[in-house]
Formats: C-alpha cells, sequence, structure tokens
C-alpha cells in the first residue's frame, strides 16, 4: 500500500474516532467527518493535507484559489514545487527535520508562486498527524495569505510596530454547535479568547459566555435561523471571560445543513476589545482623534462629492508644500498631472455608482514648486452624520520606494546577466575536457526547456532547468580522460569514475547560492522513476521534477549523439527508449511531452 493510501485510511480512522466522541455527548449532529468536512470546504484560508513525501493529497477550495489553481491540478504534486525555487532545498530539509521530531526555528512566512507565475507571501502553520509508534503519517497544513501585510510593511514603516503587533496577534476563533446551542467543537482560539481550556470550552453551552446584556439578542438570532427568520450574519456582543471580565467580539454566523435541514451553526469570532476601547476613546475626545490624524505620516484628505477638499491634514500640506487655505475648497484635481486627473475621476465616478474598483493605486501629485511626487491613495466612500457622501483617504509618498525598486530591479539584471555568462564559462570548461561531446550539455539543456514549456511549468522553474541542463556534466571534470574518451566498453572500475559524477558536481555547486536548486538538480538527473538510478536511488515524485525533465533530455541527445563506443543512433531510437520505458524509467508525464515536443512541434536538435 502507498503512502497515500496510508495516510487515507489514517484520517478515516481519526473521523472514526471524532465520531464516537461526538455520541458519547447525545447531541443529535451530522458527524464530525461532515462537519469537518463542510468546515475544510469553507474556511476562508488554506488548508492542505500532505503525505509524508510532500505530497499533496488534498486541498481545499479556499488553497487552490489562493495559488490560482483547480484543486485536481495541485493533488499529486509536491508542496514545494509551489515554493520559491530558491527556498526549496531548505523547506525540503525543515520538513524533514519536523517529521523526524527535531526542533526547527519557526519560519513566519514564506514564498509561493501562483500559476501565473506572480508571487505572494503565505504564512503557514503544520500539524503532524502520527501513528501508535510515533510514526509521521501524514500533515495538515494550514496558509493564509499575508501578501498584503508585506506590503504594509514595507510601505508604512512609520507604523511598522503597530501593523506588526496586529498581524501577531490576528486570530481567528472557529466554533460548531447544534440547535440547541451546546458546543461541538471549539478550536484553540476559541478558548483562549475566553481564558478556558478546549475540554472546559466543549462542555458549555455557546450562551455560556454571552454577557447578560447581550445574551437574549443572541439567543433570538440562533433560534431566529433555525425558523427561517432574516437574521444578521454578522454581529458583535459581550463576552465575560473565565476571570470573570468583559471582551466584546465581533462573529460571522452561518447554518450547517444535512438533507436540507438545518443543524447546527459554524461561526467565525474575532476578539475585537482593544477596537471597541478605541471607538469609546475616539467618540469620547473628538479632539484626541483630530490630534491623531494631524500627526499621522500620511496624508489624509476629506473630499465632498464634486471633488471639493474639506479637510486636509498636516503631513498632505507639507508633501504638497501649500497652506491649508490654499488646499482646503479646491478641487483635489489640481494638485495633480494631467494623467492622474483622468486615472482619479474615473475611479472616483465608478466608487460613487457603487462599481468594484481597486482601494488602493498609485498616481501623481504636483507640489507648489511644480516637482512631481509619487503617491499610493487608500480610500473609502463614507456618509456623514447629514447623509452627504464623502471620500475620505490616505495618501502616502512612495517617490523614494519607486526609486529603490528601479535600482534594484536593475542590480538583479545585472546579477543575472553575471549569473548566466558564470554558468557559461563553466559549461564551456566541462566540455574543453571532452570534445567529442561538445555541445552535448547546451542541446540537453535547449531540449530540456522545450519540454519543460510545453508542460507549462512557471518561468522560474524553465530557468533552473536550463541553467541545470547546461552544467549538468560538470562532474565529469574528475574523470580521467581516457576514460571519458575510452572507444570500448568501459569495466566496473571505469563505469564507477563515471557514476560518481553527479555526487561531484553537487559538491562543487551546493555552496553556491543559486536562485534555483541547481546543486540538487544536478545531483538527481541520472536516478530513474522506478528507482534503479543513481547515486541515491530515489525513485517517483520523490525525483524533483526538473530533475526527471533534464533525464529525459540527456538520455534523447546522448543516443542521438555519437560517442567514442559507437556511431549516433538517432532520434527515431532515441524516442523508442522513452516509450519501452515509460512509466519505468522515466516518468510518464515527462516523456509524453517530449514526444510531442518532437512529434507535434517538430523539434530537431541545433548543431
Amino acid at each position: 500500500m502507498g503512502r497515500s493510501g496510508q495516510e487515507r485510511i489514517s484520517r478515516v480512522k481519526s473521523i472514526e474516532r471524532q465520531k464516537k466522541k461526538v455520541k458519547t455527548t447525545g447531541i443529535d449532529l451530522p458527524s464530525k467527518e461532515i462537519s469537518f468536512q463542510k468546515w475544510w470546504d469553507r474556511v476562508p484560508f488554506a488548508c492542505y493535507l500532505l503525505s509524508t513525501a510532500g505530497i499533496i493529497t488534498d486541498v481545499n477550495q479556499a488553497g487552490a484559489r489562493i495559488l490560482g489553481y483547480e484543486q485536481e491540478e495541485m493533488v499529486g504534486r509536491p508542496i514545494f514545487s509551489f515554493i520559491l525555487p530558491e527556498e526549496r532545498v531548505e523547506a525540503k530539509k525543515r520538513f524533514k527535520q519536523k517529521l523526524a521530531g527535531q526542533p526547527v526555528p519557526r519560519v513566519k512566512d514564506r514564498i509561493y508562486l501562483k500559476k501565473d507565475g506572480s508571487k505572494i507571501y503565505m504564512a503557514r502553520n503544520d500539524r503532524i498527524e502520527r501513528d501508535r509508534q510515533g510514526e509521521p503519517v501524514s500533515i495538515c497544513s494550514t496558509m493564509v495569505d499575508i501578501t498584503d501585510y508585506k506590503k504594509i510593511e514595507a510601505d508604512l514603516k512609520a507604523t511598522e510596530e503597530r501593523y506588526k503587533d496586529l498581524v501577531e496577534k490576528a486570530g481567528i476563533a472557529i466554533l460548531i454547535d447544534d440547535r440547541k446551542g451546546n458546543v461541538v467543537y471549539a478550536n484553540k482560539r476559541y478558548a483562549e479568547i475566553f481564558g478556558y481550556s478546549i475540554k472546559e470550552i466543549k462542555s458549555f453551552s455557546i450562551f455560556s459566555v454571552v454577557h447578560p446584556d447581550d445574551l437574549k439578542r443572541v439567543k433570538s438570532y440562533h433560534q431566529g435561523r433555525f425558523l427561517g427568520k432574516k437574521t444578521p450574519g454578522r454581529f458583535d456582543f459581550k463576552g465575560i471571560k473565565k476571570d470573570g471580565s468583559i471582551i466584546y467580539l465581533e462573529v460571522v454566523s452561518t447554518l450547517i445543513k444535512r438533507d436540507k435541514t438545518a443543524v447546527g451553526t459554524q461561526s467565525y469570532m474575532w476578539d475585537i476589545t482593544e477596537q471597541k476601547k478605541t471607538e469609546a476613546a475616539l467618540r469620547e475626545s473628538e479632539g484626541l482623534y483630530r490630534s491623531i490624524v494631524e500627526h499621522s505620516h500620511d496624508g489624509v484628505l476629506l473630499i465632498d462629492e464634486n471633488y471639493k477638499i474639506i479637510y486636509s491634514n498636516n503631513e498632505l500640506n507639507r508633501n504638497l508644500d501649500y497652506s491649508p487655505d490654499e488646499i482646503l475648497g479646491h478641487d483635489f484635481r489640481g494638485f495633480l498631472d494631467e494623467e492622474s486627473r483622468l486615472l482619479v475621476s474615473d475611479h472616483y465616478i465608478r466608487r460613487q455608482r457603487g462599481e468594484k474598483v481597486p482601494s488602493r493605486y498609485e498616481f501623481n501629485v504636483v507640489r507648489k514648486d511644480g516637482v512631481k511626487r509619487r503617491v499610493e491613495i487608500s480610500s473609502d466612500v463614507i456618509i456623514d452624520e447629514s447623509g452627504k457622501t464623502r471620500t475620505v483617504a490616505q495618501l502616502l509618498d512612495i517617490t523614494d520606494r519607486k526609486k529603490a525598486e528601479e535600482l534594484n530591479l536593475e542590480m538583479m539584471k545585472n546579477l543575472r546577466r553575471a549569473l548566466d555568462s558564470t554558468i557559461n564559462v563553466i559549461a564551456l570548461t566541462v566540455e574543453a575536457r571532452d570534445p567529442f561531446t561538445s555541445g552535448h550539455q547546451r542541446r540537453v539543456a535547449d531540449l530540456a526547456r522545450m519540454i519543460a514549456t510545453e508542460m507549462r511549468l512557471p518561468k522560474d522553474s524553465i530557468e533552473a532547468i536550463r541553467s541545470a541542463a547546461i552544467i549538468h556534466d560538470l562532474g565529469k571534470i574528475h574523470v580521467p580522460a581516457d576514460i571519458l574518451n575510452k572507444p570500448s566498453k568501459l569495466t566496473e572500475v571505469e563505469f564507477n569514475f563515471i557514476k560518481a559524477h553527479p555526487q561531484v558536481a553537487y559538491n562543487i555547486l551546493k555552496d553556491i547560492e543559486f536562485p534555483w536548486p541547481v546543486a540538487e538538480i544536478i545531483y538527481e538527473h541520472h536516478e530513474r522513476w522506478n528507482g534503479s538510478g543513481y547515486p541515491r536511488g530515489l525513485s517517483g515524485q520523490d525525483i524533483l521534477l526538473e530533475a526527471r525533465i533534464l533525464a529525459v533530455a540527456d538520455v534523447v541527445e546522448a543516443m542521438a549523439s555519437h560517442r567514442p563506443y559507437r556511431p549516433p543512433l538517432g532520434i527515431d531510437k532515441a524516442l523508442e527508449e522513452l516509450v519501452e520505458n515509460r512509466d519505468q524509467l522515466y516518468d510518464p508525464d515527462v516523456v509524453d511531452a517530449c514526444l510531442r515536443v518532437f512529434t507535434e512541434k517538430h523539434y530537431t536538435f541545433k548543431p
């Protein structure tokens, strides 16, 4: 039985154990399996089930959507293939250490690649499921897209600590209850909010933690849902902690149905006590509110329905180099360049009509001295106490950041050119020792790139394959020239010299900080699908996909080309080798892609 089969059995057993626990409570509820499956499909964050090899065995809708894939496209692929290439080796190492029970420093976030090649930051948490002997059988991984938080950290350095504190303390409490309000499931965060242990909270009714002031209202919402009444899906209430203190909570609740019958509710809850305190403080002191806005490091303004500025704070006045009298009452568009006026007008009109427009975008403002500055705006439409429509906006000067980004981009281009030059020099060094196979690495690299493109791999993966392929025989520099050029069959000792070249190349390249796992790809390019390869006898998905592609391209080019010990066998013979050993020596998907490259794309090796 394969790993995925064992993991499914383990998961089923786990669910059965949870079913028994629910039965002992006497609650008339759908099984834990159904409740958790609905939770799995509905939670707004990514959830993955992984095998102990890091292969995705299941993914929820949010997990696939965040990375731009369909669920079935992700199942069966290594989770590492979605990680930024330069972080994959380190991620694999951490993964193995976790499975072995070794202490691993926490990584707060990691960069993942979406299907379209774009990058996002994900905060990740893994839970390892083990059997009775303590052996790992599967991993449940939850991830949250924190790309926006990363942008906030970079853009708003003046308020970095405030936002950092917000992110670190953020947490979602998850609750499932029955028609009577009895707790069926509560996660750790829910228990922490109220100061109880998980065991204590499971013995409660959900109403046990509601303050008497709000108890009647919360009960009416809960009961009203089951009666089909229109009730708020999102509301807040006062709660009571174990120590008697009062907290404020915001909750989103929806019905759980089985066979169209409502049997319970599932809720997501946030502690908004600090927010409530802030709101109360702001209501008590208008002067304090104005002081906060006036001393903000972001420009703040309020615009009426005719683009007239009715309020601007000190930071905005300073950035534009105008006095308040020169700004208030004037058309906001008058402080923009011509191109930006059209952009802002379009966004403003569409937002007023209720259309969906970006809440954050960039444009140019023009200072009093005529100098242009690049700003990022974040705005929202509000209704004031008199019922009039207003737009409140924050403007962040990002001119210096833009210049730094352009400089960084140019530096990256220069580094990439230098890296390409280094790789080409290494390739020429290898070919200089083996003139009989001159051009072999270049031809393999070109074919490998074509196969990867046919398989629609991300651009970074394609570049990783090309870079590894063009120096994949680097390790042969340790092989004596008379063995490389021997025109007859090699002895066992001589062949062992040849077989050591992936290890030699890996030892040379492993400490070089390539942006991709070049050393690992070269290390594995002689491994085979059925485990019969060398040097480590890896098999199947344990071999990097890039290495599997390189292996196929290497075999095809070698068979089609001249060697000291034989004449060229030709492309047809090479493709026959792939067909005969498809799903034995070579990854079937890679073989199929290679065949299409030759038969449908009419690929030929360049001289």
